[in-house]
Formats: structure tokens, sequence, C-alpha cells
């Protein structure tokens, strides 16, 4: 009996040791880790032994100690509670993990009173981004902070605890972490790279890896090239606020100037506004020491009924140095304004611009400016049930276009049916169009000027008829298409410049539209037949295909003039022709080209192939354009792109492209960049890029330019996105 009262004994005073030590410590961890978590969250333990001594207070669990509360976590060889004191002690491959995911060893770890305080010697933490922070000793203070002593801190990816080298470190004397301002903050720093000292610093501190935007250097840029020498590239960054931020970037040129840019940026709630000031001294053709200014603001904001309204001042007070110092690649800057609004079934567009020419041969009579332009479209039930019927209103005023200013003002009225019958289906199209024009010219000019109006209308009746056949083991869609069309109209086009149109050339996208001509520049009386075969097939022997093939018949009209299209004298237009081939997910081949219906040769044709894996991409295009063909050319125009993009290795990506100008005969490499970025080894805490590029553009203060680029980005010590605001 003895012996079972003691045996009840000990297991009450067990029980009640347990059951004290487990809830002190927990609601102590709990609270002091997060007092937002509620004191009665399940909790999970066990041990190997437990011991109890209620004359001393002190209750003790031993082996494999583990304690589970919410997400956190308490594995140790040994854990010691003294019951007068409130204070815990793990001791043994201490590791315990917060309840932000944190993950924390230590030799010892003591809780303070209340557990509101803990002491760990020696301590290292590995981070939820997987960074690591360890000290030869490190202090927790409730919510307040963590302090490490004689610390070292690196976000690198690596197996710290196990002997794992970073790539680059800090040893400080002293690193915290403060999670109410989402810093890390370190005293007296020797930056390592590769175990190598590199720089110090007195004070130092960066954002936590909870912080998507922070006040402060961003990475550099080294690059050097054969007009200015060394470039230095070094940006300051400053939040503002939640919604505003602003960058401050000077650039460095060892040759041939200084500039400086500020870039501001605000959100509002449906407003933003982002813009971009550089300036600065720069060699130029007109002086050594010439003074430049740049701008480009944009700004956004939706106003009244869903109005979409954009505006942009793009200027600059000298046209090459953007380009020339490698700030900004445009050949011209285009101010603009706009209004925009999508209504159910209407359209509207109000909108005005300046274009600005950056290219030697710009003169102000080649700088057109639209002020304004007023766009209205709105579709309207049909006299029939599958009618659709369309209006569109417009008024421009276009200045300076070529030598010419140009009011005009148009109107359409558009309808549509498709009606579908046994022998395929057909469609009905009319168009009816007025416009009235006010025209001036440059005095040198001898071309119309005055006011004139014009009239007319257009009429389209079609035919297409889809075939589904098989064709050995593939599945193909056949779908031959026909279209007449005819055009009533007072011919003004040899009054009213055809700028529009201009560049109006017959293909695939416009052969079966009733007004085939971009703009209301070029109509003229005629009547002619489209006609065309469409295909779609699955698994061919060559992949899944599909292609286009057709052509334009003039039955009635005059030849077209003043357009680039000088060789269409023949009523059989050129035979388009387009073919896309896909023999596996991974290739693609496209071709689309105009052959000359008599000899078939090529006028103008595009061709690519792209083939892409994981890790690797290449696509090489080809674009060709014939002299006979457009009236401005010189000669035969030949370009060939080819990009290639190269996981050579896991964290080694080559990256190079290369225009060839191939026109007349030649085979001159216009541009060629190649790049490689190197993240291998580099514990996803560094990258590398190197670039090289080669440019033989040229123009005024432009001259051919070998470039080669060094770019170090480490971790957490400056980025910035365009789009990092708005996100």
């Amino acid at each position: 009996m003895s012996f079972d009262r003691h045996y009840k004994t000990l297991a009450s005073v067990f029980n009640m040791c347990l059951l004290i030590s487990i809830l002190l410590i927990w609601a102590g961890f709990a609270h002091a880790q997060d007092q937002s978590q509620p004191l009665a969250q399940p909790l999970d333990f066990s041990a190997d032994e437990l011991e109890a001594n209620q004359e001393t207070g002190i209750f003790v669990a031993i082996g494999n100690v583990v304690f589970e509360q919410g997400k956190m976590t308490l594995k140790a060889d040994r854990v010691e509670y003294n019951r007068d004191t409130g204070q815990a002690v793990a001791m043994g491959n201490v590791v315990f993990t917060d309840h932000q995911g944190n993950i924390h060893f230590s030799d010892n770890m003591t809780m303070g009173s209340s557990f509101s305080e803990a002491f760990a010697e020696p301590i290292i933490s590995r981070m939820v981004d997987k960074s690591w922070m360890a000290g030869d000793s490190g202090e927790y203070y409730k919510d307040d902070f963590t302090l490490y002593d004689n610390a070292t801190y690196t976000p690198c990816d690596c197996d710290y605890t196990n002997g794992e080298t970073p790539i680059w470190r800090f040893e400080t004397s002293t690193t915290w972490h403060d999670p109410k301002t989402k810093t890390v903050y370190h005293r007296n720093i020797q930056m390592k790279v590769l175990d190598l000292p590199v720089m110090y610093f007195p004070f130092l501190s960066h954002p936590d890896w909870s912080v998507r935007r922070r006040s402060g250097l961003l990475y550099p840029s080294i690059s050097y090239s054969s007009d200015h020498g060394m470039k230095y590239i070094q940006s300051y960054y400053h939040v503002i606020n939640d919604t505003s931020d602003v960058e401050i970037t000077p650039y460095l040129f060892q040759n041939s100037g200084l500039l400086s840019s500020i870039r501001y940026r605000q959100l509002w709630d449906q407003s933003g506004l982002d813009m971009r000031f550089t300036g600065g001294q720069i060699e130029s053709f007109e002086k050594d020491d010439q003074n430049v200014i740049a701008v480009d603001a944009r700004f956004n904001t939706i106003v009244g009924e869903n109005w979409n309204t954009k505006a942009r001042l793009y200027r600059t007070s000298q046209d090459t140095f953007m380009r020339r110092y490698g700030i900004d690649n445009a050949t011209q800057h285009k101010s603009t304004f706009s209004a925009e609004q999508i209504g159910v079934n209407t359209y509207n567009l109000v909108e005005a611009y300046d274009i600005q020419g950056l290219d030697s041969t710009e003169t102000t009579e080649k700088e057109p400016t639209v002020l304004p332009s007023v766009f209205h479209e709105r579709y309207i039930p049909g006299y029939r049930d599958n009618m659709t019927t369309r209006i569109r209103l417009s008024a421009s005023q276009a200045d300076n276009d070529e030598d010419y200013d140009i009011n005009r003002w148009s109107a359409e009225l558009y309808t549509n049916e498709d009606m579908a019958f046994s022998t395929g289906i057909f469609s009905l199209e009319t168009r009816t169009a007025l416009q009235y024009h006010m025209i001036e010219h440059s005095p040198d000019s001898d071309s119309y000027t005055g006011e004139l109006g014009q009239g007319s209308i257009s009429a389209g009746l079609g035919w297409s008829q889809p075939y589904a056949a098989m064709i050995g083991n593939s599945s193909a869609i056949i779908q031959p298409k026909l279209k007449l069309i005819t055009v009533h109209s007072t011919d003004r086009t040899d009054n009213i410049p055809n700028r529009d149109s201009s560049d109006f050339h017959l293909d695939e996208a416009n052969l079966f539209l009733i007004h085939r001509y971009q703009g209301n520049d070029y109509i003229k009386t005629g009547t002619h037949m489209a006609g065309g075969v469409s295909t779609d097939m699955t698994e061919t022997p060559l992949g899944d295909l599909s292609g286009f093939v057709g052509a334009s018949y003039r039955l009635i009209g005059d030849v077209n003039s003043g357009l680039n299209a000088t060789s269409d004298t023949e009523k059989l237009s050129d035979i388009l022709a387009s073919i896309q081939v896909k023999p596996t997910d991974q290739l693609r081949f496209s071709f689309a080209g105009r052959f000359n219906h008599e000899d078939l040769e090529l006028n103008e044709s595009r061709a690519s192939v792209a083939w892409s894996r994981p890790g690797t991409s290449m696509s090489a295009s080809y674009n060709q354009r014939s002299e006979s063909f457009f009236s401005a050319a010189s000669v035969d125009e030949e370009e060939l792109i080819v990009n290639l993009s190269h996981l050579i290795d896991d964290g080694y990506t080559i990256k190079a492209n290369q225009t060839f100008d191939l026109t007349d005969g030649k085979s001159e490499r216009d541009k060629s960049t190649i790049g490689l970025d190197i993240t291998r080894g580099l514990q996803n805490c560094l990258t590398i890029s190197i670039q090289y590029t080669r440019d033989e553009t040229t123009d005024r203060d432009i001259k051919p330019v070998d470039e080669i680029m060094f770019l170090l980005n480490f971790k957490y010590l400056g980025a910035f996105e365009n789009n990092s605001l708005a996100n």
C-alpha cells in the first residue's frame, strides 16, 4: 500500500509540474512572440523523461524535447523551468521556430521573466527568405528588436550551419533587426565578397525581407565605351510615402560630359504622375560644353464618366544627347494628350500631339502637330435583326505634315449583314462616307490649296464556305472566300495629299476590307474582286499547319496613283501567301509574302523561325522589300535579326542580338549585343551581368560605338523597377 501511495503522490506531482511548466513556458513564448495570438492554442509536448523537484521549484524535460503551439516550435535536448524566477533554459541542440517562420539555432537559450526576453549564446538565425544572421550572442526583447553581437549577416542561400561560406556577407560589431521599422541595422561593417574584404562602412541599414520598397542607394552600373570612356551610374532612391517616391541619378562620363536625372512618381486614387528631368553639360556638334535638358512627364487620370485621360510632355533641347549617352533610344519625341471613353455601344477619342524629330534631317515642316483630333464611333440597331450599323464622325487639324496644314471633317455610315445558306455564308456591306478638307502648304509647293469636299458610296458582297476534310491522318478546315467590292466616289486624289495612305500596301489583313486604305485621303471609283483560301490542318507530317493564298483583280477603275505601290499597273494584284508551321511545341516557322503575279518574284516578304525549350530560346526574322515596288526606295531593302537566350548551365545565361543589313547585296552588322548573366554558385544573393554592344548607328553627334557594361547586383542593397510603385 505504501508503494501505491508513493506512486500516486509522484504521479500527482508529475502531472502538476507538467501542466504548470507547459502552460507557463508556452504562454510566455506566445506572449513574447506575438501578443495577438490566443493563449489557449492547442499544445503538443513530448520528451523522453520528466523530472520535478517541488522543494526547488525546478521542473526538467530531458531527451528529444519538443514543444509545439500554433506555428511555434521548440526543440532541445533539455529544458529547465524555474517556478520561482519564471525563467526557462533550453540546452543542447536548441532549435526554435518563431511564429513568422524564422528558425533560430543555439547551444543555450534562456527565457527571462514573463518570457518577454530571451538570450542565446551563440545564435544562428535562418530567416524566412533564406538569409542568415549569426552572433556570439543574441538578445530578444519582446516585439522591439533582436540584437546580435560580433555578428555576421548574409542574404545568401547557403548551408551556413554546416560551414558553407556565403558569396558575400557583412561582418559587424553589432547587427539588430527592428520589426517595427522592418529594417536591419549594422555598425562597423566590413563587407566581404568571396571571403575577401572589399569595403568598410561605419554604419549601414537596409530593408528586411518583408519590405517591397525602401530609400537608399541602388546598385551601380559601370561601363566603358569608345565614345565616352568610363561611365559610372549610381542612383539614390527615396520613398516619400506609400504613394510617392523620387530617384536621383548622376551619370559620370570620363571623356564627354556630366549628366543627371531626377524622376518623381506619385499615385492617387484614380490618377498617376511619372516625370523625369535629365540635364547637364555635354559635348555636341555645336560646342564642347553645351547645357542640355530633356523632360519626359506622364500623367493619367479617370475623369467624368469613365474618360481615361492621358498626357505626356516629351521634349529635349538637343536632339542627339539622349541617344548618344544611352539614356533614351527614341528617334522622335511625341508629346500627347488624349481622352478615351469606351461605352457599351460607343467609343470616343479626343487627341492632340506634337512630334519632335530627332534625326539630323528633320525640319519643322516635317514635325507634325495635331491639334485637335476628335473621333466618335457608335453602333446602332440596323434595319434588320442580323444587321450591324456603325456611325463614325471625326474632325482633325494637322500642321507641318510634310509641308501641309490640313483641316478635315469626315462622317461614315457602315452596315454589315451576314446571311447563312446551304451554299455558304453571304455578307453584304455598305459604306457611305463624306469628307471636307481645308488645305494649305508651304510657299515653295505648287500643289492644290483651298477647300474641297468629297463623297463616296461603297458596297461589298462576300461569300465564304468552310469545309472539313480528312487528308490521311490529318484533319483540315479549308475555307474559300470571295468578295466583290465596288466604290463610287468624287476623285480628289490629285488634290488631297495622300499622307494617311502613303504607306499602304496590300496584305492579308486588308484584302477583303470594303475600304482598304488607312485614312480617307485616297478614295477612287472602281470595282474589284478579292479572293482567297485559308487552311488549318492538324497532325500533319510537318505538325500543325495554317496558311492563306489570295489576290485581288480590278474589274473597273484606274490604276492606283499617289501610293508607294508603283508596280500595280496590271489588273491582277500581287499574289498574297502566308504559312505558319508548328512541328512541335518548341518550334515554329512563319512566312508571309507578296509575289509578282507574272514571274512570282517576291516584292515583299517576312519570314521568321522561333525555337524554345526550358532554358533556351532562339529566333531569327528576315524582312525584304523590292526596290521596284516602292517609289521611295532606291535599293532592295533586306534585314536579318537574330536573337538568342541560352542557359549554358545552371546559373549561366547568355543573351545575344544581332541585326544584319543585307540591303543591295551587303552583309553588314548594324547592331550587335551579347551579354552574360551569372548566378551559379552565387547563392541567389548576387547577380553578375556583363554585356558588350557594338552599334553602327550614326547621326550628327552619334558615332559608331563599342561598349562594355559590367553590373553587380547585390541582394537587398538596391533594385528599381519601372512598375514597382504601381504594384
